[in-house]
């Protein structure tokens, strides 16, 4: 009876090993890709977009991405005025703010 225990034990312990094998060969992910543009053609086009103000910048990982606007947006005064008049605004009022 021991015996078989162990015997099965060891089938299974083989036939687990197998899904924890890694690939043995390393393929780089960018592999077979070719570029259409120089790198001085990229720098130039990201120089652009800077000066345009249309670059999207990041600062980290997980931060949200932040679009410079067009100068269309509204301004500062503008956008304070907006949340004074939410904030007075009673059919504002969410389900769990406010009475």
């Amino acid at each position: 009876m021991n015996t078989k225990n162990i015997l099965a034990a060891a089938a299974i312990f083989a036939a687990s090993a197998t899904a924890f094998a890694q690939q043995t060969e390393f393929v780089a992910p960018d592999a077979g890709f070719t570029s259409t543009r120089t790198r001085a053609e990229v720098i130039a086009e990201m120089n652009q977009a800077y000066q345009d103000g249309t670059l999207a910048t990041q600062q980290f990982d997980g931060q949200p991405t932040a679009v410079a606007s067009n100068g269309s947006s509204r301004s500062r005064e503008e956008v304070r005025a907006e949340a004074r008049q939410a904030s007075q605004d009673k059919s504002n009022v969410g389900l769990y703010f406010g009475a």
